[in-house]
């Protein structure tokens, strides 16, 4: 087995960091059980225990973060994992908004007291937008690790992220706001779309530059280098760290 993969280095795999990143992974499970079953069983305590599960999941992205820059624990695998993580709680989380309503009696009954217009928290559409948009995010950000880029996310991108962010936790109280997560949510996909054309211009860039020789490409070391000097530059000036790694995403 290649101990190496672009700037993924395999002996890289039982960092704490990376444990409490696969830790976020299995939440996910979780959190779409709970959400299944408070929507078979019209069941709001089982609803709002899944969404309970997904701030958990949030917060230990903080911690590992913290983690990854107080100890120097960067990893190429870090910066591959740590936002599959995030997009498929991301994912399931509007998959189950949209699943877990509209097609279970917790939604119908809704409608059928009167609550709600129709079932849905979140449209279907939303998921199959959002859905398309992220895999080819994710086809290009493995593109990326192998020839060996470091394209960083850009502002857009994290507007974006944190539209739908708002969006969706609004819309597990769609039953009081009335749309107003709907809104936001397609907004938040309209940024999302202009983060990823902007991405992949910045990757085609970088990418041209490391076939014409004009920059090396990054391997797991020169990652870890980079943000080891980038987080004791930062202490030096009092101005804190930086993000844990170089995520390849929007």
């Amino acid at each position: 087995m290649a101990k190496s993969f672009g700037q993924i280095d395999f002996k890289e795999v039982w960092t704490i960091p990376n444990i409490i990143t696969y830790f976020r992974i299995l939440c996910v499970p979780v959190f779409v059980v709970l959400m299944a079953l408070g929507g078979v069983k019209d069941n709001l305590v089982m609803f709002y225990s899944a969404l309970g599960v997904f701030f958990f999941a949030s917060g230990s992205d903080l911690v590992d973060g913290y983690i990854a820059r107080r100890f120097n624990m960067q990893s190429g695998i870090g910066m591959a994992l740590d936002p599959v993580a995030d997009k498929l709680m991301h994912i399931s989380v509007l998959m189950c908004l949209a699943l877990c309503t509209g097609l279970t009696p917790l939604g119908k009954n809704l409608v059928a007291n009167g609550t709600l217009s129709n079932p849905w928290f979140v449209h279907y559409a939303f998921v199959i937008a959002i859905i398309a948009k992220e895999l080819i995010q994710l086809l290009i950000a493995v593109y990326v690790i192998k020839k060996g880029a470091t394209v960083k996310a850009n502002w857009l991108g994290k507007i974006s992220s944190f539209t739908i962010s708002i969006g969706v936790i609004l819309g597990f109280f769609h039953q009081y706001v009335q749309y107003a997560d709907w809104g936001i949510l397609s907004w938040g996909i309209v940024l999302s779309y202009a983060a990823a054309f902007s991405y992949l211009r910045q990757v085609t860039i970088e990418v041209k530059k490391i076939a014409r020789g004009e920059m090396e490409a990054a391997t797991a070391e020169s990652v870890k280098e980079e943000d080891q000097k980038a987080v004791a530059e930062g202490r030096a000036v009092g101005l804190g760290a930086p993000s844990k790694e170089h995520k390849t995403e929007e």
